[in-house]
C-alpha cells in the first residue's frame, strides 16, 4: 500500500494511506511525496486526479483544454439559442422596442442617422440578453452555456473549480466585449497557452472538455 507525506508550515508530516489523505483534508496546492518521489503539488499527482473532480476540482492541461472547433461548435448553438431568447423578448416588448426597424435596417448599407438611436437600443438589448444568458448559465450547477454542455465542455477558473458569482458577471460582461470588432476577442482562443478568448483573459478562466480527465 503507498504511504504518502505532507509537507505544510510547521514542516513534513507522515506517513498517511491513501485513504487518510482522501477524507476531505487534502488541498490542490499540498506538497506531497511518496518515500521514492520528489515533493509535487497534490493537483498535479495522478493518484489523487479522481478525488479532486470528486471534490469539483477541474484542473486545466494541454490535454484537458477544449480546442477551437469545439468551442466555434459551442458557440453556433449558443447563438441559436440567444436568437429564439431574442425573438421571445422582440414579441413580449415590441410595444416599448422598436422592432419594426429590424427589417429596414440592412448591414449592407450605411444607417441612416436617424435610425441611429433605434440601432442602438436593438443592438443594447442583444448584448443585454447576452450577458445574461451566461451569467445564469455560468452560476447555475452546469457551470458552462447550453452550447458548451452539450459538447461536454466545462468553465472553470484558474483554480480548478466553479466560477464565483464575480468571476461569472466578469466572464459574461468579457464576452459581449468579445463580441465586438467583428468577434475579435473570440479569435484571441487560437494563439498563447490554455486557447484562451479575450472574456478568458480578463476573468482567469479556462474552458476544458470533460471527457478528457
Amino acid at each position: 500500500m503507498d504511504s504518502f507525506f505532507v509537507k505544510d508550515n510547521d514542516g513534513e508530516k507522515g506517513p498517511f494511506t491513501f485513504e487518510e489523505l482522501t477524507d476531505g483534508r487534502l488541498e490542490p496546492d499540498d506538497l506531497v511525496r511518496t518515500p521514492f518521489s520528489n515533493w509535487q503539488k497534490a493537483s498535479d499527482i495522478a493518484d489523487f486526479a479522481e478525488y479532486f473532480r470528486y471534490e469539483g476540482y477541474y484542473f486545466a492541461t494541454e490535454d484537458n483544454l477544449a480546442g477551437f472547433g469545439y468551442r466555434v461548435l459551442a458557440f453556433i448553438v449558443d447563438y441559436f439559442v440567444i436568437s429564439m431568447l431574442l425573438r421571445i423578448e422582440f414579441s413580449l416588448l415590441s410595444g416599448y422596442l422598436p422592432v419594426e426597424k429590424l427589417n429596414s435596417i440592412s448591414l449592407n448599407q450605411p444607417i441612416n442617422p436617424s435610425d441611429l438611436k433605434d440601432v442602438l437600443i436593438l443592438q443594447g438589448v442583444f448584448f443585454a440578453t447576452v450577458w445574461l444568458y451566461n451569467l445564469i448559465c455560468f452560476v447555475t450547477p452546469l457551470s458552462a452555456t447550453l452550447g458548451q454542455v452539450l459538447f461536454k465542455l466545462i468553465v472553470v477558473d484558474q483554480d480548478g473549480l466553479k466560477l464565483s458569482f464575480g468571476k461569472a458577471l466578469l466572464r459574461s460582461f468579457g464576452k459581449v466585449v468579445s463580441f465586438l470588432f467583428c468577434g475579435a476577442g473570440f479569435l484571441l482562443a487560437l494563439f498563447g497557452g490554455y486557447n484562451q478568448a479575450l472574456h478568458d483573459r480578463l476573468a482567469k478562466t479556462y474552458v476544458l472538455r470533460k471527457d478528457i480527465f
